[in-house]
């Protein structure tokens, strides 16, 4: 009986402390999302003065470039000259060194120039088209001249650079009478303004948006990141109230509930870029580290610490183990990624350094009109198909990784001859899987007998060179570069 009370009055003072706790942490609770929302607002507050600070200063300059160009006495004339000499390459040279000396300078992307007499489109590296009303891609060029602006920066796909998604600025050129002799400007690869971007706001724990409203309108519908359509901005925001965009450049603060949860928005208008930026951060992480902090108090009231941290090591080992796991393997293929190629190929080198290897660089032929024709999903499949049937090609010979895009890389302890029965073997495999399409997958494959005295930089270099011998040659072949080569 004694060891029942004992047993009762240390149940009761347990959860009498447990109750008071809870009353306690309750009654704080409001005082503390008070203040929680209040330090939000000083956060978001902070990063909105950083962030913009910073896209402003990286696309100030781009614009400013542009202006420098289209005021230029030599552009102004070349441009005025340039029917009379479309077929003097002597002529043409001029202008691509003058756009190659801004492109190298500032590091952009590309400087580019259009001809409005000719409609022929230049850039550092020489004529990439002559614009016709006819071609989608083409619609930014009308629409701009039609606008009336002096400048304005779209997003688009840029045609001179594989259709990367680039940020681009356009500055009119006009002659002293303000006559239209074509325009001149510069873009930025979008995603290095992005990943700048997302980094400040990972720092800052939000999502950042933009909304180019002076943009011209471009073939290019879809979004990106970060820049988005105005009707798209509910949506990745989560929140169905209607957003006021500020049409100052004066910071507006906005608080919204969406799904139970409180959302912090400021939204701000930069008028020399012509776009809205909005931040965006939510309680839900504040009020977790709350919450967690919570009933880890009340689970140390209960738990032995000893229990604490033995539950504590083995979740840690545990996670640590998988998120090794994934940070070194490419979820479509099963495959290691480029990071953890890296590694294994020296280990590998070192197991082997008395055999002959070969370094072995190939990637899907036609890979990108896969995905436009059969959609993403299929071209993942067929990500997928190549690397379980790599895995199975090597059978233990070597090592493969996914390199990146539709490129794949492998290094075997075998002579180029046999490494060249491998991918055959390989190839032939490809070409007799049952899609469920007609499609036929093919490759084109780059052989490199590795070098000792050369690094894995260099190599890699060179199997992508004999890669892109066997596309050259027609894609769906086999270029071998031995070490005497």
């Amino acid at each position: 009986m004694k060891k029942h009370i004992l047993l009762l009055s240390s149940l009761v003072i347990i959860f009498s402390i447990i109750i008071g706790f809870v009353g306690i942490v309750y009654k704080d609770t409001t005082a503390y999302q008070d203040l929680a929302e209040k330090h939000m607002e000083n956060v978001l507050s902070l990063a909105d003065k950083d962030i913009s600070s910073h896209i402003e200063d990286t696309m100030t300059k781009p614009v400013m470039v542009s202006k420098t160009m289209a005021n230029d006495e030599f552009l102004k004339n070349w441009l005025m000259q340039e029917p009379e000499n479309v077929k003097n390459d002597t002529y043409l040279n001029q202008l691509y060194s003058y756009l190659k000396t801004y492109q190298e300078k500032y590091d952009y992307t590309t400087v580019f120039c259009v001809s409005s007499q000719t409609g022929n489109y230049y850039y550092q590296d020489g004529l990439n088209k002559t614009l016709s009303k006819e071609d989608t891609h083409d619609i930014w060029y009308y629409n701009f001249i039609g606008s009336g602006h002096e400048y304005d920066l779209e997003v688009d796909t840029n045609q001179t650079k594989n259709n990367y998604i680039t940020v681009f600025v356009n500055f009119r050129v006009e002659s002293d009478s303000g006559e239209l002799l074509g325009v001149i400007g510069v873009g930025l690869q979008v995603d290095a303004l992005e990943n700048t971007v997302y980094s400040y706001g990972k720092d800052y724990g939000l999502s950042v948006y933009i909304i180019n409203e002076l943009g011209s309108k471009t073939s290019f519908t879809g979004d990106t990141n970060i820049f988005i359509r105005e009707d798209e901005l509910s949506k990745r925001t989560g929140i169905t109230d209607n957003i006021q965009l500020s049409d100052s450049e004066s910071p507006l603060l906005q608080w919204y509930t969406s799904n139970g949860e409180r959302k912090c928005l400021i939204t701000k208008y930069n008028g020399t870029l012509g776009w809205h930026f909005i931040l965006e951060m939510d309680t839900s992480s504040i009020s977790s580290v709350f919450q967690d902090r919570v009933k880890s108090n009340i689970l140390f009231m209960l738990v032995a610490i000893i229990a604490c941290t033995m539950v504590s090591t083995t979740v840690f080992i545990n996670y640590n183990q998988r998120v090794i796991t994934i940070e070194n393997t490419d979820e479509l293929t099963g495959l290691p990624n480029r990071k953890q190629f890296s590694k294994l190929y020296l280990r590998f080198i070192r197991k082997y350094r008395n055999r002959r290897k070969t370094l072995v660089m190939f990637d899907i032929d036609h890979f990108k009109g896969i995905n436009d024709t059969y959609g993403h999903i299929f071209g993942n499949e067929i990500l997928s198909i190549v690397g379980e049937e790599l895995r199975k090609a090597i059978n233990g010979d070597g090592i493969a990784a996914r390199w990146g895009g539709d490129e794949f890389l492998s290094i075997l302890s075998v002579e180029p001859d046999q490494a060249k029965q491998i991918m055959e073997r390989l190839m032939a495999s490809l070409k007799n899987q049952e899609k469920g399409d007609p499609y036929n997958v093919t490759v084109s494959v780059g052989i490199l007998e590795v070098d000792k005295k050369l690094g894995m930089e260099q190599l890699i270099k060179k199997a992508d060179e004999a890669l892109y011998r066997s596309k050259a040659n027609g894609r769906d072949q086999i270029s071998i570069v031995y070490q005497q080569e």
